[in-house]
């Protein structure tokens, strides 16, 4: 007999890594013969008043006491935490096993939790067989709430199906003869992330290096504004949005990978992406990176806003070819290994039967 788990995400067609964890992880779920998964997708209404009655209406309709398990994918933030609580309320109410997956983790939203909703968590979220989110930070904060059940570390997972046809020897022996290094930022273009940091860390190794290009990938609100401010540098290209292979095709065609962020990361998928094509890493100690990022192995971490330091920590790169291919090597090995969809379906697969078993 089949087990039913209704796994509750944003549009799957949505940007965003809580819709990229599941797009990669749901077709290798789905051969397993004991599971009969069906998603219901959530949000995506914009500034509709009215919104969050909606879902509660939908969710309402779609819950049975057949289901066996359901898995809400809520982050830590106003609007999917009040939403995603309040269908942990009327699981409660009927008595179907559930479990919290937190992808993103708002700092901000975090205090606000601490002073007015610690107990609103506890009789909602609190109800959970167990928690997922994707740092040992988030997994303290939720038991210093009070939380009694199990709280897992986690991680976001690569589509090991975006390196087909990709070579890492080719890519090191295409980098030892090449005369330019080429910097990818990709990732939502917000101030939080590091991208106005960025551009002023490459104009200033520009005044060095005539060799170096820096690439911008993304879409997001202070796009214009970058435009604005590079629109004149003919050593920095600005792409707007892509994806599928010609975003591929970015990993594997860049030498560093840079994401100072001080946004509140939990673990950004484009990190793993960038490290499956063999990039080495800038970026910040945030969220969950600084569980396993291993820092002048993997890349350099920076500090959070301190342009003088990326700068810095670039140079060390851009100066030594012969650790950017150790990097290479050593991270291309380590996420294919570790990180991989597969190995990642595996083991929530585990966690689905022993949630059901004890449930």
């Amino acid at each position: 007999m089949k087990n039913k788990i209704l796994i509750v995400t944003p549009k799957l067609s949505s940007i965003g890594g809580v819709s990229s964890y599941w797009n990669t992880l749901l077709p290798i779920l789905c051969n397993y013969n004991n599971l009969n998964i069906n998603t219901l997708e959530v949000g995506g209404h914009g500034k509709n008043i009215f919104a969050i009655l909606h879902d509660q209406w939908k969710f309402k309709k779609e819950i049975d006491n057949k289901i066996n398990l359901i898995f809400l994918n809520p982050s830590l933030a106003s609007r999917s935490f009040f939403r995603d609580a309040l269908f942990a309320k009327q699981l409660q109410n009927k008595k179907i096993s559930f479990v919290v997956f937190f992808h993103g983790w708002n700092l901000d939203f975090e205090r606000q939790v601490n002073r007015k909703y610690v107990d609103f968590f506890l009789k909602t979220f609190g109800k959970a067989e167990k928690i997922f989110v994707l740092s040992e930070d988030f997994k303290n904060k939720i038991y210093q709430w009070g939380y009694k059940g199990e709280v897992i570390v986690e991680t976001t997972n690569v589509d090991s199906s975006i390196i087909t046809n990709f070579s890492i020897n080719d890519k090191i022996t295409a980098f030892k003869t090449s005369k330019k290094v080429k910097i990818l930022f990709l990732a939502r273009i917000l101030r939080e992330k590091g991208i106005f940091e960025t551009v002023e860390a490459f104009k200033n190794l520009t005044k060095r290096y005539s060799n170096i290009q820096l690439t911008i990938v993304g879409d997001g609100k202070d796009l214009n504004k970058l435009k604005n401010e590079v629109k004149d540098n003919k050593n920095i290209i600005v792409t707007g949005y892509i994806k599928g292979k010609e975003k591929n095709d970015f990993f594997a065609n860049n030498d560093i990978y840079c994401l100072p962020t001080f946004y509140g990361e939990g673990l950004p998928t484009t990190i793993l992406e960038a490290m499956m094509f063999g990039m080495p890493i800038i970026t910040t100690n945030f969220g969950g990176l600084k569980e396993f990022f291993q820092d002048g192995k993997m890349g350099y971490f920076v500090e959070p806003k301190n342009v003088n330091d990326l700068e810095k920590k670039l140079e060390h790169l851009l100066l030594d070819k012969a650790r950017m291919i150790e990097i290479r090597k050593y991270n291309y090995a380590f996420v294919n290994e570790k990180f991989s969809s597969k190995v990642i379906a595996k083991r929530l697969y585990q966690y689905i039967l022993n949630v059901i078993k004890n449930g």
